[in-house]
């Protein structure tokens, strides 16, 4: 399975904003969706929005999301239109914000707070599907009894695709909502010099990441099988994450750069297009990467992979399952032992085994 096929980015690019982008087409029907705020979330409902761009011919998807999302949204062939906002606007605000876009036939909410619904209700939609949740029932045309995922251990993106189901659009085609080829980078025919990019931090806790020695451990052991290839080593991350940037930096050889806390979420799709491959946590950045087809190796500690593992048969999971896992906690109480008790031989044959799979030798 893989989540969204790679497109080329509309409109002249990135970041495009609710009051600058125009919707394409008049007599149009036409459906907001209210997207997660999480980009890791955003990326794994995209097959729902596929869906529900499916479901008639003359469907106008407008996204609604938080303006640090604006670039993934407005990327994506599914969507016609994007309203952004900046987070800690008032739900009025919000709700002008799209009053000021035109009448909506329908809405769909993908997050499960309150707020959401009720931006959406001040911007006058009024058929509003989402999950029955947090009291918002009531304001619901289709309030949707959320499936039970932790018993089923349903993949999070089917989470979403069940309310697309709910607004009627046909989820049978499976293969056809999720599937994606791996994206060519621009250095796929040249395997002499190979991108990697490293997401070592998890903004969601500790219990989330893999020891930053190993994943340098494991690099620098790539470097040392493939004398033949120079390898491009890029480190993703969020801004609180710069110093975990420079400290993995600084156990690398060059060519390396520390690119934690210094790409917009536009910066991060253009840079993650050029790696071969990502090594990372279970992070929004694992998910984007999946996302653009961008094959990754990812290590779960305190977090379920049949939950969250990113979309694609081409992704190897490391994973070593304890009795205590998943516990889903933010830092570890005991010691650490579901990452731990991963070598970094585990991660670099997993890297071996990604390039053979995906960049055979010619």
């Amino acid at each position: 399975m893989a989540v969204f096929q790679p497109r080329t980015p509309r409109g002249g690019g990135f970041g495009m904003s609710g009051s600058s982008q125009q919707t394409k087409a008049q007599g149009r029907y036409r459906v907001i969706v209210r997207s997660p705020n999480p980009l890791g979330d955003a990326c794994m409902s995209l097959p729902a929005v596929r869906a529900i761009k499916q479901r008639r011919r003359d469907t106008e998807i407008t996204i609604c999301c938080r303006d640090n999302l604006a670039a993934m949204w407005s990327a994506r062939d599914e969507v016609d239109s994007v309203i952004a906002f900046k987070r800690g606007l008032m739900p009025h605000e919000v709700g002008r914000i799209i009053r000021e876009r035109g009448n909506f036939d329908e809405g769909l909410l993908l997050p499960n707070s309150f707020r959401s619904a009720f931006e959406l209700r001040l911007g006058g939609v009024g058929k509003l599907t989402g999950y029955r949740r947090n009291g918002r029932g009531l304001i619901l045309k289709q309030a949707i009894n959320e499936p039970e995922a932790i018993a089923s251990k349903q993949h999070h993106v089917h989470r979403y695709l069940s309310l697309a189901e709910a607004m009627g659009a046909d989820i049978s085609d499976l293969d056809d909502l999720l599937a994606i080829p791996v994206a060519p980078t621009p250095l796929q025919q040249n395997l002499s010099e190979i991108h990697v990019g490293v997401c070592p931090g998890a903004e969601y806790g500790n219990a989330k990441r893999y020891p930053i020695d190993r994943y340098a451990s494991a690099l620098q052991s790539l470097r040392r099988n493939h004398p033949e290839a120079v390898f491009k080593i890029s480190v993703f991350g969020s801004p609180a994450e710069q110093g975990i940037g420079e400290e993995l930096s600084s156990m690398l050889d060059e060519p390396r750069e520390n690119r934690a806390g210094k790409t917009s979420v536009a910066d991060l799709v253009r840079e993650l297009e050029t790696c071969h491959f990502l090594v990372t946590n279970d992070t929004g950045t694992m998910h984007l990467a999946a996302a653009l087809g961008v094959p990754t190796v990812a290590v779960f500690g305190s977090t379920e992979p049949a939950f969250t593992a990113p979309i694609g048969a081409v992704h190897r999971v490391i994973r070593h399952q304890v009795d205590c896992s998943p516990c889903f906690l933010r830092e570890c109480p005991v010691d650490y032992r579901c990452m731990l008790r991963v070598e970094s031989e585990t991660v670099l044959n997993e890297m071996e085994t990604l390039l053979e799979e995906v960049f055979p030798a010619n």
